[in-house]
């Protein structure tokens, strides 16, 4: 089976074509990394949750969780991952990693050791979104930074490990899936 890499900047369509690759699948395990607590949260971001959930099929099941590998382990059916910019945000927040950057790439770099496993023994499908900020100005404030460093690294390492890359640029789809993979 195979795992494809859906990456592209906000509101580019990212989510829509992550989703349309398992059209006709009525059995997915969809993981949800961004958890907002009842009540939280700024209502633009609650209402664009809330046309998400609507739009999958009622057969798929949605799991909340920072515990990409245990979601992936514990799943018998085909996987979408949505995202691995709200999954590093919330490593960073439980781990309280902000201000050790040393600290910080030692835990992601473990818990992606572990992701990377996971990823390629699985024997479903596996589809994982995630933003692209190599297009954005770098930050003076050093949190920023490191967020923008880190993601970069977690796309690079999810890439790398994964069948099909497909990049979302104002709703155009490029499959990147034959382009060379750097360092290889």
């Amino acid at each position: 089976m195979t795992t494809t890499l859906v990456l592209g900047g906000p509101r580019s369509g990212k989510s829509r074509h992550a989703e349309a690759l398992f059209a006709g699948v009525d059995d997915v395990t969809f993981v949800a990394t961004r958890v907002l607590p009842d009540g939280a949260g700024d209502p633009d971001l609650v209402a664009r949750i809330a046309a998400h959930q609507e739009r999958r099929p009622a057969g798929w099941r949605t799991v909340e969780t920072l515990d990409l590998t245990r979601a992936l382990l514990a799943s018998r059916q085909p996987v979408l991952i949505d995202s691995l910019v709200d999954w590093l945000q919330g490593v960073l927040d439980e781990q309280e990693l902000w201000s050790d950057p040393h600290r910080a790439h030692q835990v992601v770099d473990e818990r992606l050791d572990e992701l990377a496993v996971a990823l390629q023994a699985m024997p479903f499908d596996i589809v994982v979104i995630t933003s692209d900020p190599s297009w954005v100005r770098m930050s003076d404030d050093p949190a920023e930074r490191l967020f923008v460093d880190l993601l970069s690294h977690v796309n690079q390492r999810v890439s790398a490990g994964s069948a099909r890359v497909h990049a979302i640029i104002a709703g155009r789809v490029l499959d990147l899936s034959s382009a060379p993979v750097l360092g290889s």
